[in-house]
């Protein structure tokens, strides 16, 4: 194999964070039509599975708005250090979400202070200022006195006296008592100032407000990685953000997050809200995972990936290497790598629409061949391959109970139907075992909201299971058939066409009963 690609596939940087060059973050990313829904001003939420790009798309997205001139605040908000260090026993939810509020701010502090030391705009001194007081607002001292009482019993004494008197030839009886109580408390009051930093959001707005007239220009805030922010504190945060500065339309924001790992808002009684109102406030209709589905179109999402590596290998090779060895396109490096295109494309199958398992698996598969001495990658090299991933990466991170229910869904869709989709109802989305094993990358979204006509008024999702959970049977006559005609052969009352260009796949709906753990 060649000495120059093959340094070239081993320094491929797999996660955008990484790139620490804006040309090669540039250089490296593959237009799907995300970019034009997001270069504008409104505030967005991108959701997207891990690895489906969505940092490298904020990586891309901040490099063309800065050609605009416009601030750029690209936050990736594992880094905040008031995300990483509450936990759910520390203090109230209202308080952590103010310090990784604060965070957030301290990061748009940095950038516009080295965006005007930089460019030096007329109003520098004014905006200084109005950074400050937004700065000053957001950590307001207030003191609260706070009174402990504490009341003792000291002891109690009981004395009781008892005399008695005779006397004859008369009788004459004489008693006498007395009994003694005596007890003591004493109450002790004592006074602690406590002092808390609280937000005053009409002068964070004002001064906001203010900052972003004198520089005259856009403040876009990048908040990366949202769902790393702890469940429970997401809307707290979210309200935050939507009182300081949400009415203000010079700040934009745009929140790359997991769906089923996100919460921005609480509904209050009288249909108040604490946090985003989705839809009002802001948009949440892009999804990364609806670009990437394989059975939606194979030869469309094959000729991506095919740019995504290309660009990605290009990017580690010297200047016009590629000319030098006569390849000019993307599809002649395909070529060169791979044995024939079927190949690639099952590549391509095997990341299930992920982008980063697809560069794992090739990085896999590449060093496989040349440890076997072959010039180009073959099927059974990427069936390996994928194995080999499916194994170290996703396996791994599925415990017992977890890989139990796996182990069923697996025996009843493909070792009983001979297939690799199914449904579930959609009030079932957000069930643990379903989220937990879509995170895990081992189930794969690939229709939202199917309407069965056989089923009138219900909802369907539509799944397919990873490649790695059928690639040793792919040989056998065992493996699943995936996607069927229709044909005379099969009943339409056994298919669901969830595609637009009627392709098929068999009806198998899947209960709740069947996700339950042990």
């Amino acid at each position: 194999m060649d000495s120059e690609i093959l340094k070239a596939v081993s320094s491929i940087v797999q996660r955008a964070e990484r790139m620490i060059d804006d040309a090669k973050i540039q250089s490296t990313y593959e237009e799907i039509g995300v970019i034009p829904l997001l270069n504008n001003r409104n505030n967005q939420i991108i959701y997207g599975r891990r690895g489906t790009g969505k940092t490298h798309v904020f990586k891309y997205l901040a490099s063309e708005l800065k050609e605009d001139n416009d601030i750029v605040v690209y936050v990736d908000c594992r880094t905040l250090s008031s995300a990483s260090s509450f936990e759910d026993s520390c203090p109230s939810r209202k308080y952590r979400s103010h310090a990784i509020f604060r965070d957030i701010i301290g990061e748009i502090e940095d950038v516009v202070k080295q965006y005007i030391a930089l460019n030096a705009p007329n109003n520098s001194a004014l905006a200084l200022d109005a950074l400050e007081q937004m700065i000053k607002a957001t950590s307001i001292k207030e003191s609260k006195k706070r009174d402990t009482r504490k009341t003792e019993v000291r002891g109690r004494t009981i004395t009781d006296n008892v005399g008695m008197k005779c006397s004859i030839p008369q009788l004459t009886l004489d008693f006498d008592s007395k009994v003694e109580e005596e007890s003591t408390a004493q109450t002790t009051t004592s006074y602690r100032m406590e002092e808390h930093e609280k937000l005053v959001f009409p002068d964070i707005n004002y001064k906001a407000r203010e900052l972003v007239q004198h520089l005259k220009v856009n403040i876009y805030v990048l908040l990366d990685e949202w769902s790393s922010i702890p469940l429970d504190v997401q809307p707290f945060l979210a309200d935050c953000i939507n009182k300081s500065f949400f009415a203000i339309p010079h700040f934009i924001f745009k929140i790359a997050a997991l769906e089923y790992r996100s919460n921005f808002t609480i509904v209050m009684q009288n249909n108040l809200h604490i946090g985003f109102e989705l839809g009002s406030d802001i948009s949440s209709n892009l999804d990364l995972d609806d670009y990437f589905v394989f059975d939606k179109n194979p030869d469309s999402i094959t000729a991506i990936f095919a740019g995504i590596l290309s660009k990605h290998i290009k990017s580690e090779l010297p200047e016009g290497y590629l000319d030098k060895i006569k390849i000019t396109s993307t599809q002649q490096l395909i070529n060169y790598l791979f044995s024939n295109r079927a190949v690639f494309k099952e590549l391509v199958r095997a990341s299930e629409g992920v982008p980063r398992d697809m560069i794992n698996i090739f990085n896999l598969a590449y060093f496989d061949a040349q440890k076997q001495n072959k010039n180009k990658i073959d099927k059974p090299i990427i069936l390996s391959a994928a194995r080999d991933w499916f194994e170290k990466d996703k396996f791994t991170n599925i415990d017992d109970s977890l890989n139990y229910v796996l182990q069923r869904i697996v025996t009843e869709v493909i070792g009983n139907r001979k297939a690799r989709s199914f449904l579930i109802r959609r009030e079932l989305e957000r069930n643990d075992v379903i989220q937990r094993l879509f995170d895990a990358r081992v189930i794969h979204f690939v229709k939202r909201g199917y309407a069965d006509k056989d089923n009138p008024g219900v909802r369907y999702n539509i799944y397919t299971l990873d490649y790695g959970t059928y690639v040793d049977l792919l040989k056998t006559a065992k493996k699943p058939d995936g996607y069927l005609p229709l044909d005379e052969n099969v009943s339409s009352k056994d298919l669901v066409v969830p595609f637009d260009d009627k392709r098929s796949i068999r009806r198998i709906i899947l209960t709740e009963e069947m996700l339950k753990l042990n």
